[in-house]
């Protein structure tokens, strides 16, 4: 399904603009962006401009999640590929998100692995169905980039986004990580980050072990403990104090004291992760 011909390219070029066909579109978002079925984001989550999923980098020996956003005609199946090239050079698995009223709003929280190719209908009045998408990188991934599309086809038309998938050196050593309690699902997102990060930079208590997510916030805990897996290897290289500091930069915190005695989610917005985890992966200073 990858390497079509200029009709498909034609298709890749309005996906990538956010562009429907007929009213049928597929769009991406970081896993610190819950939308609802309306198509707006969580009131809780909103940012001035969320990042753009593009060109995503990824470590190996780990998981990227993805929030995958379907808008198709109602009442008319659709059907949602995930395709890659070179082929096995990750291990996409596939959520649905399901929808609770929180808060006076409809967000998604629980979630229901799926098979792919996945067949399935837009019900009435809903504008959008979301996914999570999982992709295991696995150890043996060689650094560089492979291209990943999530395909939809409604209504006898296709509309793909393409990734492109960078592959970074960063090797996350294979962990069982404890996990705190999550906060509420009516808690913004990035609060699911917050344990893990207390327990590497306040000396929290660990909690119980983990087991497989089984719900939004709990792959928000799940990959950011990999992430801090990371900086505790990248202590090797870089003083502690260091570390500790860039990632209390991304969340917009002024210190340690400041962090570790707060009681509100981070100054930096919702997806302040994210600068994080350019840092961890990419060496990248936090601005």
């Amino acid at each position: 399904m990858l390497g079509v011909n200029r009709l498909l390219c034609v298709a890749i070029l309005l996906a990538a603009g956010g562009l429907a066909l007929s009213g049928q579109r597929v769009f991406l978002a970081s896993e610190f962006q819950r939308l609802r079925p309306d198509g707006e984001t969580a009131a809780a989550d909103r940012v001035e401009r969320r990042r753009e999923i593009l060109s995503p980098a990824v470590a190996r020996n780990a998981w990227a999640t993805f929030r995958v956003a379907v808008e198709a005609p109602p009442n008319s199946s659709y059907h949602l590929y995930i395709a890659q090239n070179p082929d096995d050079s990750c291990k996409p698995v596939l959520y649905q998100e399901e929808y609770s009223k929180l808060g006076g709003e409809y967000l998604p929280d629980a979630v229901k692995r799926l098979d792919t190719p996945l067949s399935a209908t837009l019900p009435e009045g809903q504008k959008i169905q979301t996914y999570l998408l999982d992709i295991w990188v696995p150890d043996s991934t060689p650094t560089g980039r492979f291209r990943l599309e999530i395909q939809l086809n409604s209504n006898d038309r296709w509309v793909i986004y393409p990734l492109e998938i960078r592959v970074r050196e960063a090797l996350v050593p294979a962990t069982s990580a404890p996990a705190q309690a999550l906060p509420p699902p009516s808690s913004r997102i990035d609060s699911a980050a917050l344990a893990a990060l207390r327990e590497y930079i306040c000396a929290a208590k660990p909690g119980q072990a983990a087991g497989p997510p089984a719900n939004v916030r709990a792959f928000v805990d799940r990959n950011v403990r990999q992430d801090l897996a990371l900086a505790r290897v990248r202590e090797s290289e870089e003083p502690r104090d260091g570390i500790a500091g860039m990632l209390l930069k991304a969340g917009g915190w002024p210190s340690t004291q400041a962090f570790c005695e707060a009681g509100s989610p981070a100054p930096g917005g919702a997806e302040w992760w994210l600068r994080a985890r350019d840092y961890l992966y990419q060496k990248l200073p936090v601005p």
